[in-house]
């Protein structure tokens, strides 16, 4: 019975925990992280630390004055407004004749919209047009042209730059950037180069011939729609449908001379992008200072590597000692 009684009152002991007793006696324990010998060794190993982090700044600083200074030149614009109500009202007087204009692919509406707009800005057909009348191959590609002799450093042209090389410039490298303010819904067309003048001149140029292009599709879109009202008109004999074609023709015709009378015709110009007086980027205290930290973290982590290899190899080589 006693040795029952022995038995049970072991099984409801708790297991032995180590960590316990140490936190009892304040005894040591071997997995403890000691903070303070981490402390000792960078701290004993800081002039190793502080001239990496010195020969790594000195180095983003010589980098960061090569890099090219970036102006950024930007228009401020806010998009024309259509009238469109009346429009609306006439294409629904007109019904199934409006149904059919629309299936023929006329638009008896307004112009695109903003989104729309703005997308033949960053287009590869508005944008190639551009490059290439403004003959910009030779200044977007400068170190890849031969200024004496007027042409391409290689003579093989698929090494030569591309229109798309020079699209996917404008583009993915940030070059032309347009974005809009959700609440006030204007407009920003920004251009970065590393010529001020030439940013500001590139950026106005890019707005006008927008406008310009979105303006003539507009007058080639009032032709055809006055096309198709005039023989609609010629096979109408209803008199409410005739008086609702007038009514169409008469407000085509005020979109088409609009059209040829307003430069500002889709987005109007509330502040000309002007050459900028400081650089957008590189910033480089900024590449300094993030350079140097990153250099000085690893370094730290290097030297408690080191370290800790260093204590492997020790405890390996007593071990083998007293074996």
């Amino acid at each position: 019975m006693s040795e029952e009684k022995q038995r049970d009152s072991e099984q409801q002991q708790p297991p032995f925990d180590p960590r316990m007793l140490a936190a009892m006696y304040g005894m040591p324990q071997e997995d403890e992280i000691d903070l303070l010998a981490y402390w000792r060794i960078i701290w004993d190993a800081k002039k190793l630390i502080l001239s990496v982090s010195f020969a790594v700044a000195v180095l983003a600083a010589g980098i960061s004055l090569l890099m090219p200074n970036i102006y950024r030149a930007e228009a401020l614009l806010a998009p024309v407004k259509a009238e469109e109500g009346k429009a609306g009202g006439l294409s629904s007087a007109l019904g199934g004749l409006g149904g059919l204009a629309s299936m023929a692919g006329i638009s008896i509406g307004g112009g695109g919209s903003v989104e729309e707009n703005l997308a033949v800005l960053k287009s590869r057909e508005f944008l190639w047009k551009f490059i290439q009348e403004k003959k910009l191959m030779p200044i977007l590609f400068e170190d890849a042209w031969d200024s004496e002799n007027g042409a391409w450093q290689e003579s093989d042209p698929e090494d030569q730059p591309s229109l798309w090389d020079a699209y996917r410039l404008f583009t993915d490298g940030r070059l032309l950037s347009v974005s809009t303010d959700k609440d006030s819904g204007l407009v920003h067309v920004g251009v970065e180069w590393t010529d001020a003048e030439l940013a500001a001149k590139w950026s106005n140029e890019l707005v006008a011939r927008l406008n310009d292009y979105l303006r003539q599709q507009a007058i080639s879109r009032s032709n055809s729609n006055l096309k198709y009202l005039n023989d609609e008109l010629a096979h109408t004999a209803v008199a409410d449908m005739r008086q609702a074609l007038f009514e169409l023709i008469a407000q085509q015709q005020k979109k088409a001379m609009l059209a040829n009378t307003q430069e500002q015709f889709a987005f109007q110009v509330l502040d000309t992008a002007v050459a900028p007086d400081k650089k957008a980027k590189p910033k480089r205290s900024l590449i300094v200072i993030l350079a140097t930290f990153v250099a000085g973290f690893l370094a730290v982590v290097f030297v408690l590597i080191r370290e800790g290899i260093k204590r492997r190899d020790d405890e390996v080589e007593e071990k083998g000692q007293e074996s």
